[in-house]
């Protein structure tokens, strides 16, 4: 079994967020919201706005400085619009003292399996090694400056059915920025995961941050329970700066963290995503956890610092480049996740084939 470890010092002592908080605090100036330093790599825990402090009135400045996730149009995506007002409004739940553990999985760029797309069209389907989902392409790199907000369910983890591997199966659920034909992703998300030995599983969930070539960090706020209802939101404000912000609406925690690039990386802002994907560990793919299903809605990503911004809203034809609908194969090449759009801007994530332990088409 993997525990929750705390973070491993130069020193060799595991700590929790709170001991660098309290270190950094007393030799630190009081600044609003200034993040503070953890012993990650380009990882940092925002606090929350101070009390009394109203979201829906302030200003973008004011909501700036403390670092409030960008808020989408109402009119042009009123459903993420409401997503947001629910997560950002509500009393803010947070755990000043987060867990952070940086592990050796991988949420990596798309590994294509089969040939690229023809240019020039607005919608397509598309396979991957290990991502399934809903991708926004474009080469002229219109998400540099971007935010992408999504909401979920977080699904319960099995092994596929029949099957008990004696080890761990994978899978994350994350939006993000890049890593369609680029070498980098920065997003955010959740783990869910599950052991089996001797005829008894053992799931395991928790939500973490990464901006890849760096490996996933686990994070212990929120806690992740299968069932919940979470909202996350990236976005970044430079090319090697970002946030990501978690509202779980099932217990009114949230948690806010930044995150700089790894050393030599830098967004290039080709693609945003909404995606479930098998990690990379150990120099290979994970096996797919059998998640079942997973209902996504609000999904939006807009340059939220343009003057008129454009939006890209899961569902609808993107206003450049191009939609790819994504189906994850697993190493025979056959099909084991994908995603269709319900209605409006609501996807249905959905595991079938070896994934859940039998053959065919979805459902599982």
């Amino acid at each position: 079994m993997r525990s929750r470890t705390l973070c491993l010092l130069a020193t060799g002592t595991w700590v929790s967020g709170a001991v660098f908080a309290a270190a950094y605090a007393q030799n630190s100036p009081a600044v609003p919201n200034a993040a503070i330093p953890t012993q990650i790599p380009g990882i940092g825990i925002v606090p929350p706005p101070p009390a009394g402090f109203n979201t829906l009135v302030a200003t973008p400045v004011e909501r700036s400085r403390y670092a409030v996730p960008p808020m989408p149009d109402p009119h042009v995506a009123p459903g993420a619009y409401r997503a947001w007002e629910r997560a950002v409004a509500a009393p803010q739940k947070r755990d000043a003292s987060p867990m952070l553990e940086q592990i050796p999985l991988y949420n990596g760029p798309n590994q294509k399996a089969g040939e690229d797309v023809p240019q020039g069209l607005s919608s397509a389907a598309a396979t991957s090694n290990n991502w399934s989902g809903y991708v926004y392409v474009d080469s002229n790199n219109p998400f540099k400056t971007e935010a992408v907000l999504g909401v979920f369910t977080v699904p319960t983890a099995h092994q596929a059915f029949g099957s008990c591997t004696g080890g761990w199966d994978y899978s994350s659920l994350w939006i993000g920025v890049d890593g369609w034909n680029s070498n980098d992703v920065f997003q955010a998300g959740v783990e869910v995961d599950a052991y089996c030995s001797s005829g008894t599983t053992t799931p395991y969930y928790s939500a973490w941050i990464e901006w890849y070539p760096y490996s996933e960090t686990r994070v212990s706020s929120p806690v992740i329970n299968p069932g919940d209802l979470l909202a996350v939101e990236v976005w970044n404000t430079s090319p090697t700066a970002g946030y990501a912000y978690f509202y779980d609406y099932s217990s009114e925690a949230s948690a806010e963290y930044t995150l700089t690039a790894p050393s030599g990386t830098t967004l290039v802002g080709n693609s945003v995503e909404w995606i479930v994907e098998r990690p990379g560990v150990g120099g290979g793919l994970a096996t797919l956890t059998n998640y079942i299903d997973s209902a996504w809605s609000n999904g939006v990503a807009w340059n939220y610092t343009a003057s008129s911004p454009t939006y890209y809203v899961i569902g609808s034809p993107p206003p450049t480049g191009t939609l790819e609908q994504v189906t994850m194969v697993d190493n025979n090449g056959l099909g084991i996740s994908s995603t269709v759009v319900e209605a409006g801007d609501f996807l249905w994530f959905q595991d079938f084939g070896s994934a859940c332990g039998r053959t065919g088409a979805p459902p599982c």
